[in-house]
């Protein structure tokens, strides 16, 4: 291990499509997680299974305590709250069940340590005449106008958009940013550049159902507009925009050997857009779910002209036998795009299986990677090794320190989004 492990959450996951899931905030560091049915030592029940949680840490003093949002509100990683600072210096906290309501849950903190919440006001997202009117994620940003939007999955399971000019106590309904055709759902992951504009990586619709590609898009001032600046649409309180994932710029074009789902996106320091995300290579004419046995790991970078794309790394093996395109994730270092963290199965150079020493099983481990040209090629660094369980999905947080703050969850998946034994650990590297 390259550091001091830290134990954050002896019991917590998150899905990645919700951000910031982890914050650095008046010198701690801030994460949150959900709870499992079964402890992440012993595998026993866990009584406080579906606990929407928050964890801080104290970056000056060491000390870790957490506070419990929602109790037993849903066993799902989905469910993962996202945070926001706030002008008056406390968090504001928004998180959904998985398409079960059309409701958005809200808290804020109420006091400096962070570990005091206000209890939940519910925000009603609008209806559609279809009917699919259920959220999922919350992705929280700071407008220039000093407006805060929140941007999840809604109308139609398509990407919406609300607002709020009074701290998160009211909502305004915006409109959506895209809509799939013929039952398609876009996945989408966002960042900010330091204009304020929303930069979006998207994909058709699960990697599941359709062989995947991605796109690019911005949002400012309520224009979309592909990787270039071409206007696509202005987007409103209306729900009929016609513009759809494809409209945007493609960054990767999937087929059945090469099937893209994005993890991360961040903004360089020229304020262009950057793109880790995985590639399944094996799933032709096979079954679903037969599939996932040879990820690997992609980068692409905006130059102001094209997209330009490498693959970086081999990912291994997918995560749980229930999904052919789940990998332990990549993300990217917002304060150095040039820098990547990946989870992987599989030596990320030579692609062999990682198998441990202290226990004589396959396990994904962490890797640092580094690039000096653009992503054409890579120096990789182990941060663990040999472990005795998975080691997944890992976060760097933006943080004005010469340190790093990696969060990653330590543990199992089992079947599904709703079944895992894991904790929330992290390292603070100098």
């Amino acid at each position: 291990m390259a550091g001091e492990l830290i134990e954050l959450n002896d019991n917590g996951a998150w899905s990645w499509f919700m951000d910031e899931r982890v914050r650095v905030h008046d010198d701690k560091l801030i994460v949150g997680s959900v709870r499992s049915v079964r402890t992440y030592r012993t595998g026993e029940p866990d009584a406080d299974w579906g606990n929407v949680e928050v964890a801080v840490h104290d970056l000056a003093t060491g000390s870790v305590g957490t506070q419990i949002l929602f109790r037993h509100f849903e066993q799902d990683d989905h469910d993962n709250p996202s945070f926001l600072p706030l002008a008056d210096g406390s968090l504001l906290a928004l998180y959904t069940k998985h398409k079960r309501e059309q409701y958005i849950y809200a808290q804020r903190s109420e006091s400096p340590d962070l570990l005091r919440w206000s209890d939940p006001d519910v925000i009603v997202s609008p209806k559609s005449s279809s009917g699919a009117n259920t959220t999922t994620y919350s992705n929280l940003f700071r407008l220039p106008s000093g407006r805060i939007a929140n941007f999840y999955r809604g109308l139609d399971q398509d990407p919406n958009y609300m607002y709020s000019d009074d701290e998160g106590v009211t909502w305004t309904y915006a409109g959506r940013l895209m809509h799939g055709e013929d039952g398609y759902s876009p996945y989408l992951k966002y960042a900010q550049d330091s204009g304020g504009a929303i930069h979006f990586v998207a994909t058709e619709d699960h990697p599941r159902q359709f062989d995947t590609s991605l796109y690019h898009g911005v949002l400012a001032d309520d224009v979309l507009r592909r990787s270039d600046g071409e206007t696509l649409a202005v987007i409103g309180g209306s729900a009929a925009v016609n513009v759809r994932v494809w409209d945007f710029t493609r960054v990767f074009m999937g087929d059945p050997d090469n099937v893209g789902w994005m993890t991360d996106i961040e903004l360089d320091g020229d304020d262009r857009p950057v793109v880790a995300f995985s590639v399944q290579k094996d799933g032709r004419d096979k079954p679903q779910f037969a599939g996932g046995d040879d990820m690997r790991y992609h980068y692409a970078r905006w130059d102001g002209a094209r997209w330009t794309s490498h693959e970086i790394a081999y990912a291994g093996g997918k995560l749980y036998a229930g999904e052919d395109d789940y990998s332990g994730l990549a993300t990217i270092d917002p304060q150095d795009t040039r820098v990547v963290y990946i989870s992987t199965s599989s030596d990320p150079v030579r692609g062999h299986a990682l198998i441990s020493d202290s226990d004589g099983e396959r396990h994904h481990e962490l890797f640092r990677g580094v690039t000096d040209d653009l992503g054409e090629t890579w120096e990789w660094e182990a941060i663990t090794r040999d472990s005795d369980c998975d080691n997944l999905r890992p976060l760097v947080p933006r943080w004005d320190d010469e340190r790093t703050a990696l969060v990653w969850m330590r543990g199992t998946y089992l079947r599904n989004h709703g079944d895992w034994t894991t904790a929330v650990v992290g390292l603070i590297r100098e």
